[in-house]
């Protein structure tokens, strides 16, 4: 993948071409396994090859310890970038950076993502240019240009670069021997199946591994493997198997599409594509998978959600709650055609909604396609006022809770914003996952709060809900509910990411 690998361990690319090769349907992704640890075990039944410093050596088959001895961190940067501009918007992007240019900032823009063609010949096109306004040498020092962009009404966000990698040397082990020492970073490929203990860690994998110095000089270890065979690990830590046949092609697709449209973007400029965490998705490797998921992901290769030209960023939650969310209302992002919140009740006739009353909302259980979740459907959640005064203070110093007040709604009844007041001061919370970490990781942010009066102020708060996650695109416990009333996989991924058409990549 051309545009992809002129970033990975390069750092970024300031372009203004729109022109770039068209990558393959099934590009290499780099996922990041395991960080943080000092010795790595790798153990195969076949003969392991090892690359370092250019050159390569055999080991025997058996169980082989990496230990690092000596590293010193990779170089990086932190790149502030304040908005996006797509291929074609060129004469806008220039009349942009010149204008920041003017302002004293050394703007510039980066080129990321992917273009990708279908078999009846379209050219998808998920690539932009982000106007990267300055680079500083620390996240703190990004952070406070972060801040007085806000002061100009500017947002922006930081993204770390590695403009070098680290480096360092391991040694290698057997049955407690050294063996050799070897520079960092090293290559370690097997015709094999490999089982790799790292740290509290441990998974089976079959792509090509390497051992990298991480930004703390502790060791990290990263699987490079085609996408689709990242889609078969991703499958099953995503999905239960045991779901019906549809649910599980609906998820391959909406995965596999969410795959394609960040793997220029995430941690590209890090040097790899994904974690292995919900951050990103989960990924079990060659360990965790299982038939049922295997046949969903080869019976829709390819197969993507497309929209407006472009592959469709199809991210999913576990339960929406009975409607789904808008984009712009749970994340810092220009709306999305195909990212709309969306009524899940079998119904559609059914007025009920969460813009009418959402306190009946959340106090009713409507016949919604996920609403056999019957713990993620509807919550509730109770602390007295010390629990909560302990769990906000980790988060915001406003002292004694006194107040805690909502602010506006999404499609959804998800808040967008609250303000909690207390005795030592206020802060306004925005966003799903702030808010919901901001009351001890709430499972969603469709929610209302209920305070319980005693003799001297609050002596207790109930938070009522429903739904668990963002609840933006495919509602996981959805799908399972339209596969059980007959839908198809192509009726499910249509109905959750509005007007989207299903394609097929080369």
């Amino acid at each position: 993948m051309t545009v992809v690998a002129s970033c990975l361990g390069q750092g970024a690319q300031a372009s203004t071409s729109a022109s770039a090769p068209i990558s393959p349907g099934d590009p290499p992704v780099i996922v990041r396994l395991f960080r943080g640890v000092t010795s790595v075990s790798v153990e195969s039944a076949d003969e392991l090859e090892i690359g370092s410093a250019g050159s390569s050596a055999p080991l025997a088959p058996g169980e082989w310890q990496f230990v690092r001895v000596k590293a010193a961190p990779p170089k990086q940067r932190y790149h502030v970038f304040s908005k996006t501009f797509r291929p074609g918007e060129e004469p806008a992007m220039q009349e942009y950076l010149a204008d920041w240019r003017a302002k004293g900032f050394h703007a510039e823009p980066v080129l990321r993502g992917d273009r990708y063609e279908t078999t009846d010949g379209a050219i998808l096109d998920g690539r932009q240019y982000w106007m990267s306004l300055a680079r500083a040498a620390t996240e703190a020092e990004a952070q406070r240009i972060v801040k007085r962009l806000e002061a100009q009404q500017t947002y922006a966000w930081v993204r770390v670069e590695t403009t070098q990698p680290g480096s360092g040397t391991v040694s290698v082990r057997s049955g407690g021997r050294q063996v050799a020492s070897l520079g960092l970073p090293l290559a370690i490929r097997c015709a094999g199946p490999v089982s790799i203990k790292a740290g509290k860690g441990a998974g089976q994998y079959a792509g090509a591994i390497r051992l990298w110095v991480e930004p703390d000089s502790t060791l990290g270890v990263y699987e490079t493997l085609p996408v689709e065979d990242y889609l078969a690990g991703v499958l099953p830590a995503e999905m239960p198997s045991t779901w019906p046949k549809e649910a599980l092609e609906a998820q391959a697709i909406t995965a596999r599409s969410d795959v394609l449209e960040h793997l220029g973007f995430k941690h590209v400029l890090e040097g790899f594509h994904f974690t292995n965490s919900q951050g990103d998705r989960v990924y079990a490797g060659l360990g965790g998978r299982l038939p049922s998921t295997d046949a969903a992901v080869a019976a829709t290769r390819g197969q993507v959600l497309v929209s407006g030209g472009r592959i469709v960023p199809a991210v999913f939650s576990s339960n929406c709650g009975g409607w789904t969310e808008d984009n712009e209302a749970v994340w810092s992002s220009p709306p999305n055609a195909a990212l709309r919140g969306v009524s899940d009740l079998f119904d559609k006739s059914d007025k009920s909604n969460p813009d009418k009353d959402i306190s009946a909302w959340l106090g009713a259980r409507p016949a919604a396609y996920c609403a056999a979740d019957s713990q993620g459907f509807r919550w509730t959640r109770r602390f007295t006022g010390k629990q909560l005064d302990g769990i906000v203070s980790q988060r915001y110093r406003v002292g004694h809770v006194t107040a805690i007040q909502p602010g506006e709604r999404g499609a959804s009844g998800r808040l967008k914003s609250v303000t909690i007041k207390g005795t030592k001061g206020s802060a306004v919370v925005r966003k799903e996952l702030p808010i919901r970490q901001a009351f001890g990781d709430l499972p969603s942010a469709v929610l209302i709060i209920k305070e319980e009066r005693g003799p001297s102020g609050p002596a207790a708060w109930t938070f009522a809900g429903g739904g668990r996650g963002h609840g933006v695109g495919l509602c996981q416990h959805g799908a399972r509910g339209m596969a059980l009333e007959g839908f198809d996989h192509a009726a499910i991924v249509t109905h959750y990411f509005s007007g989207s058409a299903l394609a097929t990549v080369r």
